[in-house]
């Protein structure tokens, strides 16, 4: 197993993005521009390589564990995971908006329907 640690300016940069990537998504949190679920797995995007770049060995263990030569290559593919799995929510969450608004349209149209009825009834009599 390699030892090789990150550099003090690797570690400077990926913290400071991790901080301010992780104040803004809060911050929207807060303001309810995302939900918890959303705020979890964007994230990630930040936790993630924090987690292999300020535990190494953490990410040294986890890419041994797996077979992989190099640990970069176990944390992108967790990145994916991550990307792939909010991707898929995003679409389940799109089908059932879409099905949610056809559902209102045709309330909609028979509520039209049944508001011409009674009106052409009144005129009637």
């Amino acid at each position: 197993m390699t030892n090789v640690l990150p550099t003090a300016e690797t570690v400077v940069v990926v913290s400071a993005f991790a901080l301010i990537y992780m104040l803004v998504l809060l911050k929207k949190t807060l303001q309810g521009k995302f939900d918890l679920y959303d705020f979890l797995m964007l994230s990630m995007v930040a936790i993630i390589p924090a987690g292999f770049t300020l535990f190494p060995r953490l990410g040294y263990l986890v890419s041994h564990l797996t077979g992989v030569v190099f640990p970069f290559v176990v944390m992108f593919g967790a990145l994916f995971l991550v990307v792939f799995a909010f991707m898929h929510n995003m679409t389940a969450r799109l089908h059932r908006l879409e099905r949610q608004n056809c559902a209102l349209i045709q309330e909609q149209s028979l509520m039209a329907l049944e508001l011409k009825a009674k009106e052409s009834g009144r005129s009637d009599g």
